[in-house]
């Protein structure tokens, strides 16, 4: 089974090969790097066809749901949100990331919103959580949107570039189990 999960503005599908040209191009811009812990700069062909493949293993494994995020009524994608399971605990981290054009618009809190609910009401999982570098204060707000609770602050817990960097962790516990 594929998911497809949609909301208000937004469909939530699976990345596709043809996705490719369009997630390179999307992720020329350094800020993806500079952003998170496990996307490359450069971002080549392979980078993406990679991502393309973790989502489809992801699903076929059930240890990680990764979607592109288009808009309705649009093929493109925009963007990328995931859960990587934890079976063994009942709790998956949450990732994002969206293409920078579309930034300011909602649009990350509202498939975050929507990936909780598949999260908790499909997966049954009991703990949500996810974690921004420190000086990413825009993913630390998309957290509060959604409703997680700040838990804390990891120090030092990435060494990127030849820096430290401390992340911000928050989480959302699902009170039905």
């Amino acid at each position: 089974m594929k998911p497809q999960l949609e909301t208000e503005r937004l469909v939530l599908n699976q990345p596709l090969d043809t996705d490719i040209p369009v997630l390179v191009e999307i992720m020329k811009n350094p800020i993806y790097h500079k952003n998170t812990t496990n996307i490359p700069f450069p971002y080549t062909e392979a980078s993406a066809a990679f991502w393309v493949e973790l989502a489809a293993q992801g699903l076929l494994n059930t240890n990680a749901y990764i979607f592109a995020i288009r808009l309705k009524n649009a093929s493109k994608i925009i963007g990328g949100i995931g859960l990587g399971i934890d079976k063994m605990n009942h709790k998956a981290e949450l990732g994002y990331w969206l293409d920078e054009t579309y930034w300011n618009q909602g649009l990350i809190t509202e498939a975050a919103k929507e990936i909780l609910n598949f999260g908790f009401e499909q997966l049954n999982l009991k703990r949500i959580f996810a974690s921004h570098f420190d000086s990413n204060k825009a993913s630390g707000k998309i957290m509060q949107n959604i409703g997680m609770k700040k838990e804390g602050l990891l120090q030092a817990y990435t060494f990127k570039e030849g820096k430290y960097i401390d992340h911000v962790l928050y989480a959302s516990i699902n009170p039905n189990l």
